[in-house]
């Protein structure tokens, strides 16, 4: 199947308009400039992003093949699933994260600015 160019046409004015976003959104100078209502909003979306994350990587760890070098147990596995949430946290704040959190905050904050948009 081929991907055709509609796609990457109708894509591309979102995509220019997440980096700028991304770009205002990750300076401090709009983290000062939003209202308390959108920090919440965009606390929440990087949560959600984390989880996400999390949950890739917990399918990620799936796929991987048990060894009987070290031995596993249920601390292990406790320490493992703590680890992989602590490394969802900081890809969904770091400066390269999938960019998850600001697509779901653009998008929610068009309700938050116009309550009559919401279905």
């Amino acid at each position: 199947m081929k991907i055709t160019d509609l796609n990457y046409i109708q894509m591309q004015p979102a995509a220019s308009q997440l980096q700028a976003s991304q770009a205002g959104l990750n300076s401090g100078k709009a983290k000062s400039a939003l209202s308390g209502e959108e920090e919440k909003l965009m606390e929440a979306c990087r949560d959600f992003e984390a989880i996400f994350l999390n949950e890739l990587l917990k399918a990620m760890r799936k796929t991987v093949p048990k060894s009987d070098l070290v031995k596993s147990g249920f601390s292990q596995e406790v320490f493992q699933s703590m680890l992989d949430e602590e490394y969802s946290k900081l890809m969904a704040t770091s400066q390269q994260s999938t960019g998850l959190a600001e697509m779901v905050f653009l998008q929610l904050q068009r309700n938050l600015t116009n309550p009559a948009l919401e279905d």
